[in-house]
């Protein structure tokens, strides 16, 4: 599950470069008798490199430890890593969408999948915040809440876009989706790596 995941994750950051059509981002929503007269210019193309992932369980793991830091960091990779595959489901999805409106086929960005997975996205983001972090995974944590952030922010704009019809509102977007996945990628490395570094992977949900 993590390597598809891993793939995910590289495809869609990789994907959401193309739809953009050049600018910067504003951080205001721009007006509507403003955003016409912005000039867009070339949008950055995202880098994204792939997670570490942990070999193969080899034996069935004793039962994890009922207390202490390694039990916390426990409780909570198995709270956040189902998240962590819903995120990237929801990111291959977007950015399969996004590539399909390649060649001013915008019509399927307000086909209504793409505020579908901003309504998913929010209660994803809504049940990570509920989840309370032990401190070693506080960057991981606030990492994810970033991502999610981003990624309705970017959902957002296409929602403007698909109401007023204006190409501009997608360049936000494109820059809020390669934030989105640059960040959750930050957050994956991270995770996995604090994962093997406290030997909690035997108890991690696959």
């Amino acid at each position: 599950m993590r390597k598809v995941f891993v793939f995910t994750i590289c495809l869609g950051a990789l994907l959401l470069g193309a739809l953009a059509c050049g600018g910067s981002v504003r951080s205001p929503q721009p007006e509507d008798d403003e955003i016409d007269e912005i000039q867009p210019q070339s949008a950055p193309q995202p880098t994204v490199t792939a997670f570490p992932t942990p070999p193969p369980l080899e034996f069935m793991p004793q039962a994890p430890p009922k207390d202490g830091d390694l039990a916390a960091i426990v409780v909570y990779a198995n709270s956040m890593q189902p998240l962590f595959v819903d995120a990237g489901a929801i990111l291959e999805r977007d950015g399969e969408i996004l590539k399909a409106s390649e060649d001013g086929n915008d019509a399927v960005l307000c086909d209504g999948r793409l505020a579908a997975d901003n309504v998913s996205m929010q209660k994803i983001i809504k049940e990570v915040r509920a989840i309370k972090p032990p401190q070693d995974a506080s960057v991981v944590h606030d990492l994810v809440c970033q991502s999610g952030d981003a990624w309705i922010e970017a959902l957002d704009n296409v929602e403007a876009f698909c109401q007023t019809g204006k190409q501009l509102y997608k360049i936000p977007a494109v820059l809020k989706f390669w934030e989105a996945a640059a960040a959750l990628q930050d957050a994956g490395n991270r995770f996995w790596i604090l994962i093997l570094a406290t030997g909690a992977e035997d108890w991690v949900q696959r």
